[in-house]
């Protein structure tokens, strides 16, 4: 059964109207006065409402419920009014003479507005019961959501992995010079390292470098290349795994180069040591 235009005053106003609803409501407004005077009425009685939280749908077939109630207290009222005028008409045939009263131009509208205010506040009672219900809906939901929230229980601190390093060889290097260098190789988790230090260095000249070397027999392989500072001390350190797979070097020996492309060396050996 399709609803009269009449009867979408409340939903009209809590924008509870499809589209194509509001357009036809709202063509009909310009046509009635009543319904206009009730969009009124409804707007300055909940205007003041202090209602802080976001419009949120009530559950489903509270509406319904609701309004439901109103019009059936409606119907109730209609027919009691209806058997009121029917007990007037058959009192009257008792009554002999009344005296005919001047009316005044304002009374038909005066009884229409008589008539309409029950059906008005019982409808604004809907709207505020509604609205009422949403809010409370509302603040229900949110407690709920809040103690349905899983709290996040902190990681345990993991332990840094420490890496242990253990010097496997060290040896002293030895030369014709004043200079002094310690070999050490050190066995380290992702491989080996070999380190170098040197002191009591002559300075370099040009593009001159000490180059570390180790050798398989007579066979070399460079192993780092270093300067020496103002003070003479220099230092390298070599990953061993950059040598080729299955070398078996048994000596370390540092040479003075005349620069750093020497595949073999060059220039003197200054330093060496058996491994």
């Amino acid at each position: 059964m399709m609803r009269n235009e009449c009867e979408k005053v409340i939903d009209y106003y809590n924008n509870q109207l499809t589209e194509s609803e509001q357009n036809e409501f709202e063509n009909h407004l310009e046509s009635c006065d009543e319904c206009r005077e009730e969009l009124a009425e409804l707007r300055a009685l909940t205007e003041d409402l202090a209602f802080a939280s976001e419009p949120v749908n009530p559950p489903e077939g509270m509406k319904d419920r609701v309004l439901g109630a109103v019009f059936a207290e409606e119907s109730n009222d209609t027919s009691e009014e209806e058997s009121d005028h029917s007990d007037d008409h058959h009192d009257s045939s008792v009554v002999a003479f009344e005296p005919k009263k001047d009316k005044d131009v304002s009374e038909p509208e005066q009884s229409s507005q008589k008539n309409k205010k029950p059906w008005l506040l019982r409808g604004l009672a809907a709207a505020l019961i509604l609205s009422i219900a949403g809010n409370l809906y509302a603040v229900m939901n949110e407690q709920e959501s809040a103690t349905q929230e899983p709290v996040e229980q902190p990681e345990p601190d993991k332990e840094p992995t420490i890496s242990t390093d253990e010097i496997t060889t060290k040896v002293q290097l030895q030369g014709e010079t004043d200079a002094q260098a310690t070999a050490s190789l050190i066995q380290q988790e992702d491989g080996n390292l070999l380190t170098l230090q040197a002191e009591a260095l002559e300075q370099l000249e040009g593009e001159e470098v000490y180059q570390v070397w180790l050798m398989e027999g007579k066979k070399p392989y460079r192993a780092g290349t270093f300067v020496a500072n103002e003070d003479g001390e220099g230092a390298v350190a070599y990953a061993m795994e950059q040598l080729p797979e299955g070398t078996n070097w048994d000596a370390v020996a540092i040479s003075r180069e005349p620069d750093a492309t020497s595949q073999t060396p060059q220039g003197k050996v200054i330093l060496q040591a058996e491994l």
